[in-house]
Order: structure tokens, then sequence, then C-alpha cells
């Protein structure tokens, strides 16, 4: 049975799924094709190659593919993950996408922490976030790269890992693929079709139409039947409905991006000196 020989550890909110479903086109890669499956982290008994079969049976179906590999945005900040995946497969390539952990902390927030704002949250955005990114270190941690890194660098060589920046997916697509190709051994001089965007986001607003939406979606006798009178129209309304809850991701801004990078600061400069990077513009509060 083939086993993986890269594997993308994160981070969380940092264009893992785009690098995913980018990876699938080249014709030498063939990745795990549930994305977010992460076995690794959900599986504490796997440990060892005879615990894996579940985990290996997803490279079934690669056939001549030079590459084979998992995306996932949650092993790098996984309890464990290091140690299991150097027990698992210790020649193998790591591959980390860091994001300015700020911007990360509100993309993460905004996804996954409240899926609907109140208009008045709305109003007072700035600390409504700062509440919960102090409250919950689900939020906080994962941007810790340093200190989850270190699991990685402390238990692998360093030709054996990759650490890339968000910004390079943002600004330089090509640049940035070729360089993960060439890291993998694979044809570097492929070219990707770029031109779908995935998870772009939109901020959920709790109002009265959602009252509206969760009467369509609810299995009352009486509002069943209102529905089957409405039937043929019903996704038209649905589709308007929605779209009245949701407005484009309003920026991060500068007071809430400085007082994020307060708590990011020490584990910056940690980071810097752990990897050679320079992110000296994260320090300095330089949007992506």
């Amino acid at each position: 049975m083939r086993h993986p020989n890269f594997i993308v550890v994160g981070a969380h909110k940092a264009a893992t799924t785009s690098i995913h479903n980018y990876l699938k086109q080249h014709p030498d890669i063939y990745l795990i094709s549930n994305k977010g499956s992460d076995r690794l982290s959900r599986k504490p008994y796997i440990n060892s190659l005879e615990d894996a079969g579940e985990y290996l049976a997803q490279f079934e179906g690669a056939t001549t593919q030079k590459a084979l590999g998992e995306v996932s945005s949650v092993y790098l900040h996984g309890d464990g993950v290091a140690t299991k995946i150097k027990n698992l497969f210790p020649d193998i390539k790591i591959i980390a996408v860091l994001r300015n952990p700020a911007e990360r902390a509100y993309s993460h927030i905004l996804w996954a922490g409240k899926k609907n704002f109140t208009l008045k949250e709305i109003k007072d955005f700035d600390s409504v976030i700062l509440s919960i990114f102090s409250a919950q270190e689900k939020f906080r941690q994962p941007g810790l790269y340093y200190q989850n890194l270190k699991g990685y660098f402390d238990k692998f060589d360093r030709e054996q890992i990759k650490v890339l920046l968000y910004d390079d997916i943002v600004h330089e697509k090509q640049k940035f693929f070729k360089e993960i190709l060439a890291f993998i051994n694979v044809d570097s001089t492929f070219n990707f079709d770029f031109q779908e965007h995935y998870h772009k986001g939109t901020l959920k607003i709790d109002n009265s139409s959602r009252k509206a939406l969760q009467i369509i979606n609810s299995r009352n006798n009486i509002k069943n039947a209102l529905k089957f009178i409405l039937r043929p129209i019903l996704p038209s309304i649905k589709t308007f409905i929605e779209k009245k809850q949701e407005k484009p991701l309003p920026p991060l801004s500068e007071y809430v991006r400085t007082e994020m990078l307060k708590f990011y600061r020490d584990d910056i400069i940690q980071l810097q000196e752990l990897t050679g990077l320079n992110c000296s513009h994260w320090l300095n509060g330089k949007p992506t």
C-alpha cells in the first residue's frame, strides 16, 4: 500500500481549501479526496502503520502519480500530530502556509465563531470581535506559529519542511505553487487554472429576514401547508432572503489588528528566528 510523501499541515484559514483544489489539477499529484477528514488528528488510535489502514486506504486510488499527499488545516496546531506523522512517515515532506495571525484569527471568528451578528453588534463590531478573540483560545492558539511549528522542527530535518506565506498565494500564485511543486519533486512548469475562487466569505446578519428563513426551513404542519402553496416560488424567496442576510466581509480594522498583534508579537519574533522568514510586515500592521 502506498504512503503519502507530503502533507500540508495548515495553517487554519490560510487558503488550505484553495491549495487542495489547485494542487488536484496537477497530473503528478494525488490528494485525499475528502479534504477536511483530518484523520491523523481525529483518530487517536493511529500511532503506527499497523493502525493506519483506514488512513492509507485513502490513497488506494493513486496510479502513476509521483506525489501523494493530504492538505489539512488543523495538523499544524493539532495536539500530538507532529509526533504521529513522524512515527508513521519519517521521511515525509511537511508544508506549512502562514497567514498574518491577526487576519487569520479574524477570518476564523467570522467563519466559525458566530454565524449571525445582530445589527447592534455590527455597530460596535471591533469590540465584539476583540471580546470573542480574548474569550476563546480556539481562535488565538492556531496563530501561535512558532509554538505550533517548533514541534515539527524538533522532529524533522529542516530539509523536510517548507514554510510559505499566505501573502504569496494572494499576490504571486504562480510563484507560490512553483515552490510547492519543486519541493515535492513534480513538474514545476505546470500552469494552474486559478479562475475558481474558494471560501469567499460573507458577514451573516441576524435580522427580521432570518425569521422568514426559519419558517421556510421548519417542519411545523401549518408552516408546511404554507410552503406547499408557495412551493413554485419558494427557491426564489429563499435565495432573496439569504442575500438579505449577507453583507460583504468588512476588512479587519487597524485597531483590531493592532490589539491582536500585541498578543502575537513575541511569537512572531521567535518564528522569524526559527524559520528565517521576514514577517516584519505583520509586526508593522501592513495588511495582506
